[in-house]
């Protein structure tokens, strides 16, 4: 069972619409470009809605890790200095003993709940309650089923929901091959729908694996490709079990598309079986292509990431794949997929960059997003690492005992706080 399970933001009682969450720090205005340095002088003739104090804030953009407090005001952050005013704060959130970093960012996770079978609730499994304040869903969603997924999870998070639409605009029968079909694609209307709403998605995703593209084997991936740069967006390529080989797929990609799995086990991923990447992912990495995560139920290996480890192969974005089939293990939250990356050896602060500012990066939103620059919209997530024993599954159902666990505390949306996390057992 979760402990401390459910929603409840902290300080707004009754249900709360996306829209009405927002209201207020949609009034802000947006500081001068030039003000992104984190240690900034407190604002002049004006108070703080809510100031963040004592914590250990952890910024990849300034590459701060010290201790300090942030200052915000109409959902923005207006502030950060080792020490604030706390006089001239509407609401003083105590964060000792804390990390506070930008808001987590997933950019795998499945949460057209009802309508794609994988799909979970965006804010209580995906979003605000287990510390992220920006989910992407990555191809749950077909061109001819985007606006309900608009009207139904997008407006209705208090998570920013993002996305990458699905390269078959419509929705393949129940166990047919998602992407298998040409009677699934419509090219132009793919695009379109990229076009015209720009706001929520990000680029196009592919299933480049034999389950889903069946006898097409590599044209959905071309399609995909197609798709993108006509739109001027990013290609997501779900790596998997050929045809087509891992190989071809690499090598259409260009630069700022992404790898999505980059961490499978063998032989479904971009490493040989003794570990050393295969030669196209470094030439895909010279060219700019990005290396995703993706946990999922299927896509996270200890070896693969001990390999990457081991050949210095980077990894630009923490992400859950989410869904059904992994809320409950091995996945379980997005703080528990940080946790398994500090027991693999990676050091905290780089594995917030790969929950922050990474992410962030990929989907062209580091004016707004993933650091704690004056000006940007105030999402951050207070967490702490605790010392005690987990137990830590990969994909394969590999378990590993960690001595440390990522447990957010609370989770700040432009501005209004949640503080109900839910925190998955630890065994």
């Amino acid at each position: 069972m979760y402990q401390k399970s459910g929603f409840r933001p902290a300080t707004t009682p009754g249900p709360l619409s996306r829209r009405s969450f927002l209201q207020h720090g949609a009034t802000a205005v947006a500081l001068a470009a030039g003000a992104r340095h984190l240690l900034s002088a407190q604002p002049a003739g004006g108070d703080f809605d809510l100031l963040v104090t004592g914590g250990t804030v952890i910024d990849s953009y300034s590459d701060t890790n010290k201790t300090a407090d942030v200052g915000i005001k109409a959902g923005r952050i207006v502030a950060v200095a080792d020490r604030l005013d706390r006089s001239r704060a509407t609401r003083v959130l105590d964060a000792r003993g804390l990390y506070v970093s930008p808001g987590w960012i997933d950019l795998h996770a499945h949460i057209f709940r009802g309508v794609n079978p994988l799909g979970v609730d965006a804010d209580r499994d995906a979003g605000v309650n287990v510390g992220v304040t920006t989910v992407a869903d990555p191809g749950g969603f077909c061109s001819d089923d985007f606006p309900q997924f608009r009207r139904e999870v997008v407006e209705k998070s208090v998570t920013r929901v993002l996305g990458f639409v699905n390269v078959a605009a419509h929705r393949s029968k129940p166990d047919a091959p998602m992407q298998g079909d040409w009677s699934l694609f419509d090219q132009e209307l793919t695009i379109k729908t990229v076009l015209e709403n720009r706001d929520v998605i990000k680029g196009v995703k592919v299933l480049s694996s034999v389950r889903h593209a069946g006898n097409l084997t590599i044209t959905p991936t071309q399609l995909a490709v197609q798709a993108a740069r006509e739109t001027g967006t990013h290609v997501v390529a779900h790596i998997g079990m050929a045809p087509p080989l891992i190989q071809d797929v690499l090598n259409l990609l260009g630069p700022g598309d992404i790898v999505t799995h980059c961490f499978k086990g063998f032989p479904m991923g971009i490493f040989h079986r003794d570990g050393r990447p295969v030669a196209e992912a470094w030439k895909a990495l010279e060219r700019g292509v990005r290396f995703d995560l993706g946990h999922g139920q299927g896509s996270f290996a200890w070896a693969a990431g001990r390999s990457a480890l081991r050949h210095h192969f980077p990894l630009h974005s923490l992400s859950t794949d989410i869904h059904t089939g992994s809320v409950r293990g091995p996945v379980w939250t997005y703080g528990r997929t940080m946790a398994k990356f500090l027991h693999l050896g990676y050091p905290l602060p780089e594995v917030v960059k790969f929950a922050t500012l990474g992410p962030a990066r990929l989907i062209d939103e580091e004016k707004e997003l993933g650091s704690l620059s004056p000006g940007t919209v105030a999402d951050l997530t207070l967490f702490r690492v605790a010392e005690k024993k987990v137990v830590l599954t990969d994909s394969l159902n590999n378990r590993e005992t960690g001595d440390r666990d990522v447990e957010p505390v609370h989770c700040i949306r432009a501005g209004k706080v949640i503080s109900e996390m839910k925190i998955p057992p630890a065994a």
